[in-house]
């Protein structure tokens, strides 16, 4: 099944429309939550579809409101499949609370277990994000809209980690330079709507659409590749005394 890795369901008009036409369509996806609360307060309303799965998140940009909500992440996390999204922004909006959002990343890490799908959040931020992944012990996890530049893109290659890729980062000279030196066995693929569009299922297709010409795949064997890359890329246990550079 082909998923859509990273999708805000809960934040459009009307979710549960949202979650519909995913069903339908028979794709899958994660659906990235900002907070744990918003996680709790989602998965009441997601039992009826089988191709939603819940992300329990702690979005860098909500860290006021997330450095009270530690602890129910800490309640959530052992029976959350999926984590997403995390990570930092250092960007002009994030910058001001870098110290908060590298306290709160450092203090959820250590919850993460093996088997857990996790979508990190890296803008600005991603050799500090990539340092305590690895003080954590903590891999492969999924880099979405991953704008580090082609070698910060392969040195996360080299520890193992996968990125997700939207069809607008396909269709920009300096993300298809990015993708170029991404293994295609360590890509998946995103919507990030509704931020980046209001019809996640079109940015998917598109999204596989322009991986097939990339990767000269007919769409049956693009969308496998993604299949097989999105049911390897999950947590292994965690190495307690962190990675080697």
């Amino acid at each position: 099944m082909l998923v859509d890795t990273h999708c805000h369901i809960d934040m459009f008009d009307d979710p549960v429309a949202v979650a519909q036409t995913y069903d339908r369509a028979q794709v899958g996806c994660v659906m990235t939550t900002m907070l744990p609360s918003h996680f709790a307060l989602s998965l009441p309303y997601l039992k009826p579809f089988r191709t939603i799965r819940p992300a329990l998140g702690m979005h860098p940009l909500r860290s006021a409101e997330g450095q009270s909500e530690i602890q129910r992440f800490n309640d959530l996390v052992r029976s959350a499949e999926y984590i997403g999204e995390i990570g930092m922004d250092l960007g002009p909006e994030g910058r001001k609370t870098r110290e908060t959002q590298s306290a709160i990343l450092q203090s959820i890490l250590p919850m993460i277990g093996a088997g857990k799908f996790v979508s990190v959040h890296s803008r600005n931020a991603n050799e500090e994000v990539c340092f305590l992944l690895d003080e954590h012990g903590i891999d492969p996890v999924c880099f979405h809209y991953f704008t580090g530049g082609v070698k910060a893109a392969e040195q996360l290659v080299a520890k193992g980690h996968y990125f997700s890729v939207n069809h607008r980062m396909l269709r920009s000279n300096k993300h298809r330079r990015i993708v170029g030196v991404v293994p295609r066995d360590r890509v998946l693929v995103e919507s990030d709507g509704p931020f980046l569009t209001k019809r996640p299922l079109a940015m998917i297709e598109n999204a596989c659409a322009e991986l097939g010409e990339i990767w000269r795949t007919c769409r049956a064997e693009t969308e496998d590749i993604l299949a097989r890359n999105f049911s390897r890329c999950r947590t292994a246990a965690p190495h307690r005394e962190g990675r080697s550079p």
